[in-house]
């Protein structure tokens, strides 16, 4: 499928694009709200300030597609790997991200509030002024991420998670159960 048939079908009603192969593909400023991606390809993709919300893109490979400035607020990125991805400045409110892969993804300035971090992977992440309010981080592995110390994770749930000092993170382990 090309971008043209992928916009010509959106604009049709369509919404099932799951294991869509978009390799490359510049997708820049779309709305592509509500759309399904499961285990779509968007490797290298450019989703520049694309419209996302409410996308499912469980596990789609989005291995260095850039996603800066996107509107992500309420999508499925579980098990979505987004090795290092650009997501500077995306908007990630509510976004499902269990046991996502962003390994050396760039989060520069993204927000985060209230997204489900389960078993993420953050190894080597660009966190840079990142919002985490409220952020579920349960077994998130934030090993080697970088700039934690400018990241805004009050009210953030943490349990198991790995930090970038290699130390654990148990603080709210026992009120939850576990």
């Amino acid at each position: 499928m090309d971008v043209d048939e992928l916009k010509a079908l959106y604009q049709s009603g369509e919404r099932d694009f799951r294991q869509v192969d978009l390799r490359g593909a510049n997708l820049q400023k779309l709305n592509l709200s509500q759309a399904n991606f499961c285990g779509a390809n968007l490797q290298k993709a450019n989703l520049r300030k694309a419209s996302l919300c409410d996308v499912i893109l469980t596990g789609a490979n989005l291995y260095k597609a850039n996603l800066t400035k996107a509107d992500l607020r309420r999508a499925s990125l579980c098990k979505a790997i987004l090795n290092q991805a650009d997501l500077r400045e995306a908007n990630l409110h509510r976004t499902c991200l269990i046991k996502a892969d962003l390994f050396n993804a760039n989060l520069h300035g993204a927000i985060l509030n209230h997204a489900d971090l389960d078993g993420a992977i953050l190894h080597g992440a660009n966190l840079h002024h990142a919002h985490f309010s409220w952020a579920n981080l349960r077994q998130a592995d934030l090993k080697q991420a970088r700039y934690l110390e400018s990241s805004d994770f009050s009210s953030a749930k943490f349990c198991r998670t790995f930090m970038a000092d290699g130390s654990v993170r148990d603080d709210d382990c026992y009120e939850n159960g576990f």
